[in-house]
């Protein structure tokens, strides 16, 4: 089915696709890769692939990659925008929440070291995303006991932000194909959290100074907008 725009494709591990040696193995073939995270460039934007379904601690193989991979392209001026995608979040709303916490305390803080611009994620089966927000590691580990997120918010507008604010958006884009999810758990961290169908578009304005996201369902109506600015 998707032979005509796999040239177009860039692919990122999920669960169900690592539960099965023979599917992965497919899959991995089909596409190309030679590892399940990688990274890779389009005009001025700069994607990292990551695999949650792979070791990811520091000190791990695709750690030191993706840490290696950030620092080099921290000294190419052609790239303005970095885009981090994988399948499970940093920020879970639904399902596992504790390699959610495993992932952002082992990567955020790396990510707001290179300026990465927006993290996206599936996974959890509806779409939700977070104003600019920045690891607060006070609240993570201010006790032994799991307790709910509570990263700093460093722009509260609703859709238009600068590079001169700090912090990556986090989004959730798990709405394609499999059934939905309602959305049981809100933070006042998200501008939005739908469970709809529908599709996240990326593109580049301005000669590639403003990059502008929407959240288009399935009936052509978008119900998230959103741009960044770089000065």
């Amino acid at each position: 089915m998707s032979e005509p725009i796999k040239d177009k494709m860039k692919i990122a591990i999920g669960n169900h696709d690592a539960e099965f040696a023979n599917i992965y193995k497919q899959i991995v073939k089909y596409h190309n890769l030679t590892s399940p995270y990688y990274s890779h460039d389009f005009k001025n934007i700069h994607f990292i692939s990551m695999s949650t379904e792979h070791p990811f601690e520091k000190g791990s193989k695709q750690y030191d990659f993706i840490k290696n991979d950030l620092e080099k392209i921290s000294k190419n001026s052609s790239v303005d925008w970095i885009i981090v995608h994988q399948h499970k979040p940093l920020y879970s709303t639904s399902q596992d929440k504790v390699e959610a916490e495993q992932l952002r305390d082992t990567y955020q803080q790396l990510f707001q070291h290179f300026d990465v611009d927006l993290l996206i994620s599936s996974h959890n089966q509806f779409y939700e995303r977070t104003y600019p927000i920045l690891y607060n590691e006070q609240y993570e580990q201010v006790t032994d006991k799991k307790i709910e997120p509570k990263p700093i918010i460093t722009n509260t507008l609703k859709s238009d932000y600068s590079d001169k604010d700090d912090g990556i958006i986090f989004l959730t884009v798990g709405t394609a194909g499999d059934e939905l999810d309602p959305v049981k758990e809100k933070h006042d961290f998200y501008v939005i959290q739908e469970s709809q169908f529908g599709f996240l578009n990326v593109k580049i304005e301005n000669n590639g100074k403003t990059l502008v996201g929407e959240f288009q369902t399935n009936n052509d109506k978008v119900i998230d907008y959103f741009k960044l600015h770089k000065t």
